[in-house]
């Protein structure tokens, strides 16, 4: 029999089998060897539990073997079962004692010290929750009896083995007595008896109604802590562990020669894919006792833990994840309530709850209390424990610097910087209020710079409150370079509002932070992307962040100008908003090609490389075309043109089609307006509206364009421009091959040569349409 996690776990002021008794080593208990000199049938379990100074007599010399144990004396030594340490005992005794004390009744206040101390153990590490340890107080059952069909419930609740039982579906038992057992309690006495805790009397009944003697609980804790021992059981508190983890549903799984493992596990909640490394050494965790990495499936729910160098250390595997949903009704102090289906459901977020809430993605500090979400879906893992859950509707708060204020009608767009240098765009609908340093007032461009707070609705990202605060003066951008000012250290930032470079001070005392973490004055590097707030020319607080990020999603629109703007949604739902320059443009790929931001279309997924908040490179890759057919017909009314499309299936379905549709052929960009009847296309939708179109197949036509030149390549094998013309969002790919010089009308209807054109200039061009590709072959400029 194995004890070495009895050893561990003895406190030298351990309780007593008897809250009154009095310390004696097992050979001098009185009443344990009989006059013929046999023993009790326990004997064994207690004197190994006595020298571990675990369990003790009465004052009389004797251990009362038969004597019935009362219900607190059984949770006290089930606390004590789980293996806490000492240290996190004393935090949890910490958090719990006052809370605890008050629900022990009167009669235990002599002694509720540490009783009070190890049931909170208890509590924390689910032997009972504090609804049941109050009901056993107030109806004065703590210092009864407890019968051994209860006791099993709690002893396989601190052996950790609660999971398991969740997931029997069959206990079968053998006992004759087997159906006097309560319903509830079976599955608790099958695992017992399967892992030879608990046995029958000689008759081979389990008795579940009679009480538990004090060399029956000895015996079944001895039982207990050597099969834990032996299943490498490890109680894992979540709220008093420090170590990062990750978790996620396993899709995929590969066991490497040298012992290893690669896991891929999706994130329900934040609805991500990630792949990670698993050492040979890595402790692998089923129902809380260790096992094989061939325990590691697809579909079960895997939690990950990291030591402080990044490496997997433990995996636990939590079952298969099941969601609900419903109507949040009640968040407070980490406890969830939702109206589901009409009827009331609470859960817990602890640590290890991963949550999603407006655009935010992270742990439970993402919660915004005063947000008043309307719905949350609950991901469930199999031991029941909220793995995650993500808040619907309702408002979050978002903050930063004003960037940019712009009348849309009787509306404002508002553009803000984050402190990182991410920028947001919030429509702050006419007749929100906007307070002014505390004052009703309206936002102006004056505002530029200053701290700004919204609460904005997560569904539209529309402002529903706006406050802005003038009293601090910020400045924003890359430390450019470093140096002093008498005996004070200084930086230079390229202000991202003012376009000049700025030198302040630092002071000594200021708060510092990079990427979250704090820094000390010593530590500051050039390079760093940083938001400080001013008292005269003086830092008086900094926080920091890497020169370059990146931001992934979905471009949702484009406005094509000298200064091109492309707007994209991320996949939490945040519009961002860039200003390109084309004369200067950043590196463009789409599909891994070099391209034009006039290849560019609404519905690409891109990933935008940020240095110093300005675009330094676009990857773009086009969403995949999921429905294809012929136009078979075309119609343009006051609402707008009407394409119906037909199926191979013989289906026609109507869409509408606007110029922000983005229409291509070949890879070239093409408009709306050159859709034709009998065209083959291949359609991009999203919610039943499309997003973009390719044209496979369409007729020729001769046609002269005008407009003015967005972008060109006046030289080379591939000589082309991009032509904005009136009525068309997307600039029109024109094909120069063929045109050998340029009529300048402005100078009188001289011929120049094609690499005198530049962007901005207004022309006509004569020829004809090859698909979505206008090839020139004269061309005006006026």
């Amino acid at each position: 029999m194995k004890l070495k996690r009895l050893a561990a776990l003895c406190l030298s002021t351990a309780l007593t089998l008897s809250l009154t008794a009095v310390p004696a080593h097992a050979a001098a208990f009185t009443d344990l060897v009989k006059a013929d000199g046999s023993k009790h049938w326990a004997y064994d379990y207690i004197t190994r539990m006595s020298d571990l100074g675990y369990a003790n007599g009465y004052d009389d010399g004797s251990f009362k073997p038969d004597g019935n144990m009362t219900a607190v004396e059984a949770l006290l030594f089930c606390a004590r079962a789980t293996g806490v340490d000492k240290a996190t005992q004393e935090k949890v005794a910490k958090d719990w004692e006052d809370i605890v004390t008050q629900i022990l009744p009167d009669g235990m206040a002599s002694w509720a010290s540490r009783p009070a101390k190890e049931l909170a153990v208890g509590v924390e590490a689910g032997v009972l929750s504090l609804a049941e340890l109050e009901a056993l107080s107030d109806s004065g059952s703590l210092m009864r009896t407890i019968t051994r069909e209860n006791l099993c419930m709690y002893l396989v609740r601190a052996m950790q083995l609660e999971p398991l039982v969740d997931e029997l579906t069959t206990y079968p038992l053998t006992f004759p007595d087997k159906d006097e057992i309560s319903p509830a309690l079976q599955p608790y006495v099958f695992v017992l008896t399967n892992f030879g805790i608990v046995q029958g009397d000689e008759l081979g009944n389990f008795n579940p109604k009679s009480f538990v003697t004090r060399a029956a609980m000895t015996t079944m804790l001895c039982r207990a802590l050597d099969f834990m021992d032996d299943a490498g059981i490890v109680t894992q508190l979540s709220e008093y562990t420090d170590f990062d983890w990750q978790a996620g549903t396993v899709t995929n799984v590969t066991f490497g020669v040298d012992g290893s493992t690669v896991l891929t596990l999706h994130n329900e909640v934040a609805d991500s894919l990630q792949s990670y490394s698993l050492p040979a050494s890595t402790s692998i965790y089923e129902h809380n006792m260790l096992t094989s990495s061939t325990a590691l499936k697809n579909g079960q729910y895997v939690r990950l833990s990291f030591d402080s160098k990044g490496a997997v250390t433990e995996a636990r595997l939590c079952g298969i994840v099941s969601a609900f949903m419903g109507n949040v009704t009640e968040l407070a102090d980490d406890q969830l309530t939702l109206s589901v289906n009409g009827v009331s459901r609470t859960v817990t977020i602890d640590r290890f709850t991963t949550v999603a809430a407006g655009k935010a993605v992270g742990d439970r500090t993402v919660i915004d209390e005063d947000a008043q979400y309307t719905t949350a879906v609950c991901y469930v893992d199999g031991a029941g424990h909220l793995a995650g859950v993500r808040f619907n509707g309702g408002t979050e708060q978002a903050q930063g610097l004003v960037k940019s204020v712009t009348a849309a009608g009787d509306d404002i767009i508002l553009q803000v910087a984050a402190h990182n240098g991410i920028v947001y765009r919030y429509t702050i609908p006419a007749g929100t209020a906007v307070l002014v340093d505390g004052v009703l007032g309206r936002l102006t461009t004056a505002h530029v710079g200053c701290l700004v707070q919204l609460r904005v609705d997560t569904e539209t990202d529309q402002a529903v409150s706006v406050s802005v605060n003038t009293a601090y003066q910020y400045v924003q951008g890359p430390i450019r370079r470093m140096g002093t000012v008498g005996t004070a250290k200084s930086v230079t930032i390229g202000d991202i509002f003012t376009g000049k470079d700025t030198t302040v001070t630092v002071s000594s005392s200021a708060p510092i932070t990079y990427n979250g973490g704090e820094k000390t004055i010593s530590q500051i590097e050039t390079g760093w992307y940083v938001t400080a707030i001013l008292s005269g020319n003086m830092i008086i607080q900094m926080d920091a962040f890497p020169g370059t990020t990146a931001v992934e999603g979905t471009l949702t629109d484009i406005t094509y100008a000298a200064t091109t703007t492309v707007q994209i949604t991320e996949p939490t739902g945040g519009i961002l908003s860039y200003d390109l320059d084309i004369k200067d443009p950043p590196t463009i790929t789409r599909n891994g090609k070099s391209c034009s931001v006039a290849d560019l279309r609404r519905g690409d997924n891109l990933v935008i490389t940020l240095r110093y908040n300005e675009v330094n490179k676009i990857e773009a890759t086009p969403q995949t075309a999921d429905l294809q057919g012929r136009i078979t017909g075309i119609s343009v009314g006051a609402t707008g043109r009407t394409i119906e499309i037909t199926f191979d299936d013989g289906s026609t379905i109507p869409y509408s089609v606007t110029d922000s549709v983005s229409v291509t052929q070949n890879g070239k960009s093409s408009n709306v307006g050159n859709l034709n009847y009998g065209d083959s296309v291949a359609l991009v939708t999203s919610g039943g509206e499309i997003i973009s179109i390719e044209i496979v197949s369409a007729a020729v036509s001769s046609e002269q364009l005008t407009g003015t030149i967005y972008d060109i390549t006046p030289t080379g094998s591939n000589r082309s421009l991009y032509l904005l013309t009136a009525g068309n969002s997307a600039p029109v790919f024109v094909d120069l091959k063929d045109v050998g010089s340029v009529v300048d009308l402005g100078s009188g209807g001289k011929t120049v040569t094609i690499s005198s054109l530049k962007a901005g200039d207004s022309v006509t061009v004569y020829g004809s349409w090859s698909g979505s590709t206008f090839v020139s072959t004269t061309i005006l400029r006026q």
